[in-house]
C-alpha cells in the first residue's frame, strides 16, 4: 500500500473516530491485528461492542460503498472480530459489524456513510 493510501486510511479513520464519538460511543480499539486480520476501530456502548470497517476514498466514483465488501472481506471481519471478543472477554456483550465510507477531496469530506450491522 503506498504511502498516500496509507495517510488518507488514517484520515478518514481520524473522521469516523470523531463521529462515533459524538454518536456517544467509546472508542477502545483502533487498527487491531487478530485473527489474521485488522479491526480498523472497535467501540463500545452500553452493552453492545461495535467493529466497524472504514473505507476512504478520494473520489467518489464508486456508486455502493457495500462493494468495497466481498465474501472474502466478510469471512475474515467475522474472524477477527470473534477472537478479538474471546481474547477481551466479552461474551457477555452484543456485538455487530458497521462499514463507514468516507470520500474526501482536497482534505474535505465530500461524503460520508455509515452502515450499522452489514454483516
Amino acid at each position: 500500500m503506498s504511502k498516500y493510501k496509507k495517510r488518507l486510511g488514517k484520515v478518514g479513520e481520524d473522521y469516523a473516530v470523531e463521529y462515533l464519538k459524538g454518536k456517544g460511543y467509546e472508542v477502545i480499539g483502533r487498527n487491531v491485528y487478530i485473527g489474521g486480520g485488522e479491526i480498523d476501530i472497535i467501540c463500545k456502548r452500553t452493552d453492545l461492542i461495535v467493529f466497524v470497517e472504514v473505507k476512504t476514498r478520494k473520489s467518489d466514483m464508486y456508486v455502493d460503498i457495500l462493494d468495497s465488501m466481498d465474501e472474502a472481506k466478510e469471512e475474515a471481519l467475522t474472524t477477527s472480530c470473534e477472537e478479538y471478543l474471546a481474547s477481551k472477554n466479552f461474551g457477555k456483550y452484543n456485538y455487530r459489524i458497521d462499514l463507514i465510507g468516507i470520500v474526501i477531496n482536497n482534505s474535505e469530506v465530500k461524503k460520508f456513510q455509515h452502515i450499522e450491522g452489514i454483516i
